[in-house]
């Protein structure tokens, strides 16, 4: 029988590679609801706790993204991310984003699994 699962995409050493990597204490925000976005981030080490005013919708980890949405629709940040550990993130910009989804394999799978993730989750958090 033909396997058509495949192995999920670990985008830690890509976005190492296209994003600007930056570090954050616990405490520091990320970005703040109502910022203006200018780029995405993934996370690649530590904890980032993910708030609507004081409702948290979800603590991320190592591999997963931040900010897909606003990046994509240019629309202020709908969240607070917060460090909840000390934590590395590579920032991607929407230049080099659009160049990831449509040159490397299995980017855009990614992205839309983080995005169906995102939804499911806010949708249980209201």
């Amino acid at each position: 029988m033909l396997e058509l699962q495949q192995k999920p995409l670990d985008v830690r050493q890509i976005s190492r590679s296209l994003g600007t990597v930056l570090h954050f204490r616990p405490g520091d925000a990320i970005f703040r609801e109502g910022d203006r976005p200018s780029c995405m981030y993934v996370l690649l080490e530590g904890e980032v706790e993910v708030r609507r005013r004081e409702t948290v919708i979800e603590t991320i980890g190592p591999g997963q993204a931040l900010g897909i949405v606003s990046l994509l629709d240019e629309e202020a940040r709908t969240v607070t991310a917060e460090a909840r550990s000390a934590c590395e993130v590579a920032a991607i910009d929407l230049r080099k984003f659009r160049f990831a989804v449509e040159e490397v394999p299995h980017f855009s799978w990614w992205v839309m699994a983080e995005l169906a993730h995102r939804l499911r989750t806010t949708n249980a958090a209201l």
